[in-house]
């Protein structure tokens, strides 16, 4: 099943690749916005860095709450569910998500593919738009790692990753 500091450590990882591209994010707008209002020039090409920056921000934070099952949940049902029930329910939904989001990864990577064939370039920087892509791709694989991960976890009746 992995071990878990192995685990921790890749959720931590992409937590600070997250918070250090927000950052950059923030910084890049806070210039382009000074840019604008003080000096009526505005920063060259920062719409085209903030699509690729949300980009990273989403793709990081997505494994990570799929593997601490941070999803916004409604639980009205759960005080009233056995164990085995909820474990049960846990266990299918994780393991059809899983199964989504490895759709996802291996049609954006016939995307990626695509974009790098064609030598596809964002429009001011000129960009390769197949990094983007294929890193896109890799984290939706890395989400369905962790939402099987999840499902293994109800399987064997280990319940929730997080409080």
């Amino acid at each position: 099943m992995g071990n878990r500091r192995e685990i921790d450590w890749t959720v931590r990882f992409l937590e600070i690749v997250a918070a250090l591209t927000l950052f950059t994010l923030m910084a890049i707008t806070c210039v382009d916005v000074a840019g604008r209002y003080f000096f009526n020039s505005p920063l060259h090409s920062a719409t085209e860095l903030t699509r690729i920056l949300m980009a990273i921000v989403v793709f990081c934070g997505l494994p990570v709450a799929c593997m601490r099952e941070e999803h916004i949940t409604v639980d009205l049902l759960d005080s009233f569910s056995p164990k085995f029930v909820i474990n049960f329910r846990q266990a299918t939904m994780n393991l059809i998500a899983a199964l989504a989001m490895s759709g996802v990864a291996w049609r954006v990577w016939a995307l990626a593919e695509r974009a790098q064939e064609y030598g596809d370039t964002t429009e001011f920087l000129q960009i390769p738009v197949q990094y983007i892509t294929f890193f896109i791709s890799i984290m939706s694989g890395v989400t369905a790692i962790a939402l099987l991960y999840s499902c293994v976890r109800y399987v064997f009746g280990r319940g929730p990753l997080s409080p």
